[in-house]
């Protein structure tokens, strides 16, 4: 039977048979807004207070101290378990727009892939990482030669499955077209959830209320729907609701 990794969001396991398939690659897309860095730290988090599980968070475009404030929001003090090795995180985004990083874990010489995937491999035999979050593929693969982009993408899915961690690749999707962002992502991992902001029915015209769903493509070994459920953003993080499908 498959071994699962829980993901700390209320209600989305038992939409997958109780958690990720371990040592998978899950592809989290959707568009700008809708909740996936969110989903990311409450993933991250959730792994090294609820389950002892270190974790590692590769941010290519936020710096490390704005991920810190936006996880206080709901509670989540991410600095009390990168003290305990627990949690880290890797800025990889100091670097890209030229500017020091005062960071534990940084990249100090040009993020090129092969650099990047040696110090998260260093990384995570290091502090025996369960989970990985990249924070995301388009900021990182802008290569207008789609063979390169396809190889480099498949060199990531490797070493991620050489660390055995459970890993969470973010990418954005635009104007809700398609499942991913190069059309390549989806051919290295395991699984694809979408996160969505559905329109709803209009409470007064010319002004639409929108609603979030969360849409599981594709869970590899995992029985499991193809319908979209509701989620809400709440004080405590991301809440799926199993029992109230939209479609």
């Amino acid at each position: 039977m498959e071994e699962r990794v829980k993901t700390g969001i209320k209600g989305l396991d038992e939409l997958i048979e109780g958690g990720l398939p371990k040592s998978s690659s899950i592809l989290l897309s959707g568009e700008a807004g809708t909740g996936k860095t969110i989903f990311s730290l409450q993933y991250i988090y959730s792994g090294a207070k609820d389950y002892g599980e270190a974790g590692i968070y590769v941010t290519f475009e936020e710096k490390p101290e704005e991920l810190r404030r936006e996880a206080l929001q709901f509670g989540w003090d991410l600095k009390k378990y990168e003290t305990k090795k627990k949690i880290v995180i890797l800025d990889a985004a100091s670097l890209r727009v030229g500017v020091p990083s005062d960071e534990d874990f940084y990249m100090k010489s040009d993020v090129d892939l092969k650099s990047l995937l040696s110090k998260l491999y260093e990384i995570a035999m290091d502090i025996d990482a369960k989970r990985i979050v990249i924070d995301s593929l388009p900021a990182f693969f802008f290569s207008e030669d789609s063979e390169k982009m396809r190889d480099d993408i498949y060199m990531m899915g490797r070493v991620l499955a050489e660390t055995k961690a459970t890993s969470i690749l973010i990418t954005e999707i635009i104007n809700g077209q398609g499942y991913s962002r190069f059309g390549y992502e989806e051919f290295i991992t395991r699984g694809v959830i979408t996160l969505h902001l559905v329109e709803g029915e209009k409470a007064m015209p010319r002004m639409s209320e929108y609603k979030r769903s969360i849409f599981i493509r594709k869970m590899r070994e995992t029985n499991h729907k193809i319908k979209q459920y509701p989620f809400s953003i709440t004080n405590d993080g991301i809440v799926v609701y199993p029992q109230g499908e939209i479609y």
